[in-house]
């Protein structure tokens, strides 16, 4: 059986797709979360309900650096999972949590 040969990820195609909010709604997040510009890459595809690996592949990283990225995050917020920063996101956006 041979293997399914696909094409290297080319630099258009390792771009983010812009995460399910407006652009000014994104910056108050990336703001109040303090995440660095991959840190907020990461997000982005999480709000879009992509797991790690998917999120691996996308961004052109391994799934271990994308974990580090996760785990840093929930660090730095006291989270412990990707549902309570969707929830975190989305208080963020109705003003009921100060930034962070």
């Amino acid at each position: 059986m041979s293997r399914r040969q696909t094409d290297p990820p080319t630099a258009k195609s390792r771009r983010v797709p812009p995460p399910p909010l407006s652009a000014a709604e994104w910056d108050i997040v990336v703001a109040a979360l303090r995440l660095s510009p991959q840190q907020a890459k990461v997000v982005a595809l999480i709000l879009q309900g992509m797991r790690d690996k998917q999120i691996a592949a996308a961004l052109g990283i391994n799934i271990w650096t994308v974990r580090t990225h996760l785990t840093r995050i929930f660090a730095r917020l006291g989270i412990g999972d990707r549902v309570e920063l969707v929830v975190r996101v989305f208080v963020i956006l109705r003003g009921a949590a100060p930034a962070i």
